[in-house]
This record gives C-alpha cells, sequence and structure tokens, in this order.
C-alpha cells in the first residue's frame, strides 16, 4: 500500500571554508538553494560547482549537490556526494537524514536506518529522521521496532498525522489490525481527506474483514485521485468481498486502464473470471496489453503460466516462441514448462539450464530442473540441482519435498527421518467448550458455506470439483470462525509442546513455540472433487480441519486424505505412506514439504474443510 514518503531536511547555515570569504560563500548558497527551490536545478549545481572550485571539501555546497542529484534520479551520485559533505563536517543530522533517504532510494533500508540513527543520535527530537527511520525498519521488515520507533515521537506530539499513519502501517505488517485501524483512523481525523490513509485505513478494514466500512472509503479515496491505478485496485478486492463480482470487474479492468502492466491487477481480474466461469472474457486484458506492449516480459510469462494451468501447452509454447532468443530467466523457465508440458524432455531441461545461465539464483528454474530429473528416474541429478537452492534457504519446502524423493529413490537412510509420517503428522478431535460437537460443526459449516461464492475452483489450486474462499478466514470477524480458530490455536500449541527436539531436522528445527498463521481458507467438494497431490511451499507446518462430510467416506476411503504420493505421475515408484479417515472436529497437522492429497467421492453430500498455513514466530 501506498507509504508516506521520506522528508529531506534542509540545508544546514553556511559554514566558512579556507579561501572563500563567509559574506559571499553565504550569498552564493541562498542564491543557489533560491534556484533550485525555483526549478532551476542546472543553474544551482553550476554555482555550487564553482563553490567546490574554491573550496572543494565545503559540506554545505556538497550537501546542496547531494539534494540536486537526488531530485534529479542519480541516487549513487547523492550518496556520495552527502557521505562527502558528512566526512568534513560529521555533525549535521539533516546530512544524515538526506543520506538515509538516498539509501533508501537505492533499496537498501538497513544502510538507510543507520544514517536515520546517526541523525538522531545528533538530535534526537528531530522528527523527521525519526518517521523516516521507522518507514526503513518496515521495509527492513522489522515491524515491530517501527512501533518501538515512533512511540517516544507520539508521546511528545500526539497530533503527528504522519506519524499515526506509520504506526498503522507498522502495526498491520505486525498482524495487529485492531491497532492498526485505530492508528490510521487517528491519523485520518488529524489529516482529513489523506488519500494514503483513506486507502491504507480502506486496506486494514477489509483485512480485518469489514469490507462494508472499508468501500465507502476506498471509494473516496477513488473519487479525490481518480488516476490512482492502486485505489481502484483495491477497490477491486473490497468490491469482490462483497459479493459485486461485476462492479470488481470494472474496478480491475479500470487499474488496468491506468496501469496496463500491472500483473497484480490482470492476475486478480482473470482469477475472478475463471472462478465467475466467464470463460468469454478470460486472459482477454492479457492479449489486449501485450498488443501494447508485445515485448513486457512479466505480461508473457503470467499469460503463459495460465495457458498452462488450463492445460493448453501448445498455445502457451507459441506465445514465447516469438521471444525465446533474447528472453530473461523467468521467460525461460516458463518456456521450458511448455515445453515439458508437450513432451519435449530435453528441450525443457535446456530451457530451465539456460535460465540458470541468466541468473544462476533463479530457484523456480532449479526446482523444476530438479523436479524434471525426478520424474525421469534421474535422482542424483535431482540432488546436484536441490544441493545449491537448500543451501541458499534450508527452509525451501519444494526442494526439501524433492530431496526426499531423491534420498528414497538413492537408498539414502535420511528419508525416512525426514519424511516420518507417525512422528510428524498429528490427528486429533477437537470439540468446543460446550462439548456438542456435531452442533458446532453444522453451525460452521453454515457460515463457511455462505462465503463460498464462485462457480468453480480457483485455477492455480489443488483442488478439483468445488469452491475455495478467497478471504483470509481466520482475520474475518464471525464468532464461528473465531471459536474454531481458538480451539486449533490450542491443540497447535500442545503439539508443538510435545513434538521432539532436532536441531538438524528442517522441520523441528525451526520450533520455538511460538507461530502465526500465514493463510487460512475453506474448500467445499461436491460429488467427484478431490484434491490433487501437493506440498505447501509458504508454510513450516499446514493443515486441515474438517467440518463437514459426506457419508462416502464410509466406503472404499472415498475422501480419505493421504500422505507420500506425488503430483509428478511416478507410476510404480509413488506410494501412500499414511492414509487418514476424516470425521467431523479432526484437525490434522504435517509439515508443509509433505505430499498429500484426497480419494475423490461419489456423494449427493458435500466436504466442507478448513486450511491453514503455519509460520514460526
Amino acid at each position: 500500500m501506498e507509504q508516506a514518503p521520506r522528508q529531506q531536511g534542509p540545508a544546514l547555515p553556511p559554514a566558512e571554508p579556507s579561501g572563500l570569504g563567509a559574506q559571499a560563500l553565504g550569498e552564493a548558497l541562498q542564491h543557489a538553494m533560491g534556484l533550485a527551490r525555483d526549478g532551476q536545478a542546472g543553474a544551482a549545481e553550476t554555482i555550487l560547482l564553482h563553490v567546490l572550485d574554491l573550496a572543494p571539501e565545503n559540506p554545505d555546497a556538497l550537501q546542496l549537490l547531494g539534494m540536486i542529484a537526488r531530485g534529479a534520479g542519480r541516487h549513487e551520485a547523492a550518496v556520495v556526494l552527502f557521505r562527502r559533505s558528512l566526512a568534513a563536517a560529521p555533525n549535521q543530522p539533516h546530512v544524515h537524514n538526506n543520506l538515509g533517504n538516498s539509501l533508501g532510494d537505492l533499496g537498501d533500508p538497513t544502510g538507510a536506518a543507520h544514517a536515520y540513527r546517526e541523525a538522531l543520535s545528533l538530535a534526537p527530537a528531530y522528527d523527521e529522521a525519526r518517521v523516516n527511520l521507522s518507514i526503513a525498519l518496515l521495509a527492513a521488515g522489522e515491524p515491530r521496532s517501527a512501533c518501538e520507533t515512533l512511540a517516544p515521537l507520539l508521546r511528545r506530539d500526539p497530533r503527528n498525522a504522519r506519524a499515526w499513519a506509520i504506526l498503522g502501517q507498522a502495526r498491520r505488517e505486525n498482524g495487529e489490525l485492531d491497532h492498526a485501524i485505530a492508528a490510521f483512523r487517528t491519523a485520518l481525523t488529524l489529516r482529513p481527506g489523506h488519500v494514503a490513509t483513506l486507502l491504507n485505513l480502506g486496506v486494514a478494514l477489509r483485512l480485518a474483514g469489514w469490507p462494508e466500512e472499508a468501500l465507502p472509503l476506498l471509494a473516496r479515496a477513488a473519487e479525490i485521485d481518480p488516476a490512482n491505478p492502486e485505489i481502484a485496485y483495491v477497490l477491486g478486492h473490497c468490491l469482490q468481498d462483497l459479493g459485486r463480482v461485476d462492479a470488481a470487474i470494472v474496478s480491475y479492468e479500470r487499474a488496468i486502464t491506468l496501469r496496463p502492466t500491472d500483473r497484480a491487477a490482470h492476475e486478480s481480474l482473470n482469477d475472478l473470471l475463471w472462478r465467475q466461469g466467464r470463460s468469454a472474457a478470460w486472459l482477454a486484458s492479457y492479449r489486449t496489453a501485450l498488443a501494447r506492449f508485445p515485448g513486457n516480459e512479466g505480461l508473457l510469462c503470467d499469460l503463459t503460466d495460465r495457458l498452462l494451468l488450463a492445460g493448453d501447452a501448445a498455445g502457451a509454447a507459441a506465445l514465447l516462441a516469438p521471444h525465446a532468443d533474447r528472453a530473461g530467466p523467468e521467460l525461460r523457465y516458463q518456456l521450458g514448462r511448455a515445453r515439458w508440458s508437450l513432451g519435449e524432455v530435453e528441450a525443457a531441461l535446456l530451457a530451465f539450464d539456460a535460465a540458470l545461465a541468466r541468473d544462476p539464483g533463479f530457484a523456480p528454474a532449479a526446482r523444476e530442473a530438479a523436479r524434471s530429473h525426478i520424474v525421469l528416474d534421474r535422482p542424483v541429478e535431482a540432488l546436484a540441482r536441490l544441493e545449491p537452492l537448500l543451501a541458499a534457504d534450508p527452509f525451501d519446502q519444494q526442494a526439501l519435498a524433492l530431496q526426499g524423493l531423491a534420498w528414497r529413490f538413492t537408498g539414502d537412510p535420511r528419508e525416512a527421518w525426514l519424511n516420518d509420517v507417525e512422528r510428524l503428522v498429528s490427528a486429533r478431535l477437537l470439540a468446543p467448550p460446550d462439548g456438542d460437537t456435531a452442533g458446532f460443526n453444522a453451525r460452521l459449516d453454515a457460515a463457511l458455506t455462505a462465503r463460498h461464492r464462485d462457480q468453480r475452483h480457483p485455477l492455480g489450486q489443488t483442488l478439483r470439483g468445488g469452491t475455495q474462499t478467497s478471504d483470509d478466514l481466520f482475520t474475518l470477524p464471525d464468532p464461528m470462525i473465531a471459536a474454531v480458530r481458538a480451539m486449533i490455536e490450542a491443540q497447535v500449541r500442545r503439539w508443538l509442546a510435545a513434538l521432539p527436539a532436532d536441531t538438524d531436522h528442517p522441520f523441528l528445527r525451526r520450533n520455538t513455540g511460538r507461530f502465526a498463521f500465514s493463510g487460512s481458507w475453506s474448500v467445499r467438494l461436491r460429488s467427484a472433487g478431490f484434491h490433487e497431490n501437493h506440498i505447501h511451499p509458504q508454510g513450516w507446518i499446514s493443515a486441515c480441519y474438517y467440518v463437514a462430510l459426506p457419508q462416502a467416506v464410509d466406503y472404499h476411503r472415498q475422501g480419505w486424505l493421504k500422505f507420500g504420493e506425488t503430483g509428478l505421475r511416478l507410476g510404480e515408484r509413488e506410494r501412500i505412506t499414511r492414509m487418514i479417515r476424516p470425521e467431523p472436529g479432526l484437525l490434522v497437522l504435517f509439515p508443509s514439504y509433505f505430499y498429500h492429497g484426497t480419494v475423490p467421492f461419489e456423494d449427493s453430500g458435500h466436504r466442507t474443510t478448513i486450511a491453514f498455513d503455519i509460520v514460526p514466530a
């Protein structure tokens, strides 16, 4: 969402250098500042360079040149100039602040935070630097520290709207939506009609499950700033939450009109069209945008991905063929997927290798190459591809799943240690406080059914023959959802406390006893519905809570959960290591890298579940 810009400090009063009179220097600097303020940066720069000819390390001239360089987008040059100014005169809090701004422009939030702290060490009441530090901490993924940084400022100046707005962002990033909403409301009261705050408050309310309250705020923001594509995009999400599908489609289309190459807006629009069964309009936005921007690799890759998911490998390969010679790593990776789907095995492997040649750290290509080697029964080659992946990220869930397969196919005993389904899978029945498990789950099923508004499954998900909610389920203000979440949290805590310690195991070593939900949703399957075998790449722990089940689960293991069998279609090399019979109230917890799926069922009844991922906290 929109983040408040870092504020740039003013120049300090001029200092007297050797070789130039103080009065002449002061007049030259003032004149340069006036020219820069009036938009005559070139003339100002000429004067300042002349000052440096006479006084090469004059800190004020260097600082002003740094500000001009930053205004022109020459951020590397600005950093050099600000550092030269500080080398000549270290006790300049405003220059430390400006240095932090330029480092932030260069994508270095850690360096920016250090510069802002230097400014605050010299001037503890320097509010601009404190707010800028909180922005840098947010960019560095430290929302808790950002909150702590803002606390003394807000105690001293509780009417600082900008600080309240940044606090709202920090609280939201820290998962404290109620506190984020309160902070944004305070900021909006102090600065009514501020577009970024309207947008951020609308986002927070929507994430908290209050789209009805979010909608007028987002509509007001769109009225004030109709050319803002981010507002149109978020408005589309809100309208979708409210079940206003046609209006959501219009809003996403508006976002794309304003920013034609916005990958997220195209994705949201076309995912909605797919789930609503509007095949005639599906993917049209990509083709329209690519007619204007035919070489846009992001859109080419995303359109290819959707064609492959829909089973049109020939269309995907034809789309990418004209761009193959000048393609970057992502496009070459997608071309490899298309070639593989067409049965062109060696061409696919060459495409994955070409992607890695362009970017050795491009993990999707390395994973796909390893997966391909496993399918081709080349587990040693697969392990060679996985080694650098796991060296870079020991908790890469896809790489761990593939490593387990390769270990099994090479007879490595570590596979049993990694994939111990008896030790690392928990299946426990949960009961509500009143003990009425059947009544509780019947009411929960009714509450969840009302949230299944789509016509078919999401394209990129593993369920077939059913629907999936699009909300982050556990954030919704529904008493039934809150009740089941509390039951689940209690069982997760008990399970984590009972797990064995193993500092070498990639699952067990992450157990601190603390956790956070990273995503939650509900799935409702109808007759013939099932989940294809898959893993959860974004989780640490994944889970399923069973709410409602058809009678068919009593016969021939229909609708049962299975572990071990992959989605790679390995034929006789596949194996199922454990099966679990579902029943209402059952919670199953397992490592996210475990392959799992379900058996289809034939029944007039439905199968409702809640699924979620957990990460260490």
